[in-house]
């Protein structure tokens, strides 16, 4: 079942900024992603994208993040911005998305509370530092292994993490 998250973004935003999941990530994304991985989307799991309404009424795509369930646990990757929209965007925009965190950090919140019934945890797999960071205030944590991180949403008894964690880490980087 998925809950509603369009509360994660903060009202001054939704004039111009709004997150939704679509079906098929390649209309909207595949040029981003092909641009930023050499590859085209993932054709499975969840498709997050962050969508811009320019001053003309038009929509840019700002972001994308891939969910993908793994038994109880969501594995998130291929995430990324698209600096031409950023870019482009009116600065006090820019500025007010920057202030709310920014394009990932607003997507990770909004991937966390639409899925929360969905899964026991949340996994990413980062190994760039201002990814970890904005990842880390979002509410991932570090998983005890390289690059491996963790989103524990709900409380689980620490056998259960460690379990899930080793299960997650058999996969190596996703």
């Amino acid at each position: 079942m998925h809950r509603s998250a369009l509360h994660t973004i903060p009202e001054s935003l939704r004039p111009f900024l709004t997150i939704t999941e679509v079906d098929d990530a390649r209309l909207l994304v595949g040029d981003l992603f092909q641009k930023k991985f050499a590859a085209p989307p993932p054709d499975v799991g969840r498709h997050l994208a962050a969508l811009y309404r320019d001053p003309e009424g038009g929509l840019r795509v700002a972001g994308y993040s891939h969910m993908r369930a793994f038994g109880d646990v969501y594995l998130s990757g291929g995430s990324c911005s698209n600096g031409d929209t950023i870019r482009r965007m009116e600065h006090a925009h820019r500025d007010a998305i920057h202030a709310a965190g920014g394009i990932w950090y607003l997507i990770l919140k909004y991937a966390f509370e639409r899925y929360a019934d969905c899964c026991d945890a949340f996994f990413g797999h980062c190994g760039d530092a201002r990814a970890l960071a904005v990842a880390t205030e979002a509410g991932f944590i570090g998983a005890g292994h390289p690059y491996l991180i963790v989103n524990w949403h709900k409380p689980l008894h620490e056998n259960i993490q460690r379990a899930l964690i080793a299960k997650v880490q058999a996969l190596g980087p996703f």
